[in-house]
């Protein structure tokens, strides 16, 4: 007869790979979304397979028309594209007594960290490019289309010239993304006028400057040598989500990337310890480089 299994009751150290139970799964992807700030600014749509394809159409134009005359043919254009998935991975050490603890159980707790480390890597790929699997960055795009503005000591002429360049494009910017410490400097500053560019979030609305929303990045995610703003028409850029989370249990394994207070590598089972390797697969694209624009710290690098 078939067990079934049953996250509720089976522990980690018994469930060494598998599923996160569905209602975990789907709670780590709504943080993942509501940490994200790309996600927050870019459209979502459905994968059901590890390439999605996208047709867009542009070029169809409208005729004056007399009386009983025939009405003129245009000729669109039909733009493909494909947009990847690619699998994301996160280790996060714990300890074995955590093992014993309910496959839901331990997924409620370790929620948060899992969520964060994914939203974080996600967001440092898709802003700037770092350690990225997709063929395109935010900066990429944005510097090559041109859209680049050196930041200056005024955080009006700098925005307002990263909008006018995707204005310029007959595209209208509804978003910017950058880190909480560039507040100080929206609030220091005034328009022409002598009003002041930067209105902080009340009630339900949120952040926003020269009538532009604002997504907050972490800090670490951002990039910030590289960049200090991304202004951009978001509804040009994509994301998509392939499949719910796999997990494995690790006891064994020497974690490369994680160091103790000596500065050296975690061997997890000298010190008794375990660790989570959390997987899922997303799809990021950019439909068109000038809908988005940079402002660069004066001697930042050139962009990936």
């Amino acid at each position: 007869m078939a067990v079934v299994f049953n996250p509720d009751t089976v522990t980690m150290q018994d469930a060494k790979t598998g599923e996160i139970p569905f209602n975990s799964s789907e709670q780590i992807i709504t943080d993942v979304k509501n940490g994200s700030a790309l996600m927050k600014l870019a459209k979502a749509v459905p994968m059901t397979k590890p390439i999605e394809e996208f047709t867009y159409m542009s070029g169809v134009g409208a005729y004056w028309v007399n009386e009983a005359e025939r009405i003129q043919t245009s000729k669109p254009t039909f733009i493909h594209a494909k947009m990847y998935a690619h699998k994301m991975g996160v280790i996060i050490p714990t300890t074995v007594e955590n093992l014993k603890y309910s496959v839901t159980d331990f997924f409620s707790l370790m929620q948060a960290e899992i969520a964060e480390a994914f939203y974080k890597k996600f967001d440092e790929a898709g802003f700037t490019g770092t350690n990225s699997p997709y063929t395109q960055s935010i900066l990429s795009a944005a510097t090559a289309a041109g859209n680049t503005v050196d930041e200056s000591g005024n955080k009006y002429d700098d925005i307002n010239q990263a909008i006018a360049l995707i204005e310029e494009n007959d595209l209208d910017p509804n978003g910017l993304a950058t880190i909480r410490k560039q507040r100080a400097k929206y609030r220091a500053t005034k328009d022409n006028n002598g009003m002041p560019i930067f209105n902080s979030a009340n009630s339900n609305n949120v952040d926003d400057i020269l009538g532009l929303p604002i997504a907050y990045v972490p800090k670490d995610a951002f990039g910030s040598s590289e960049a200090v703003e991304y202004v951009g028409d978001w509804d040009k850029v994509y994301y998509g989500i392939l499949s719910g989370i796999e997990f494995t249990v690790l006891t064994e394994a020497t974690l490369t990337t994680v160091e103790d207070e000596d500065g050296n590598n975690i061997n997890l089972a000298e010190r008794d310890m375990a660790a989570i390797k959390a997987t899922f697969s997303v799809g990021f694209m950019v439909a068109k480089d000038e809908a988005f624009s940079v402002v660069k710290p004066a001697t930042a690098p050139s962009g990936n």
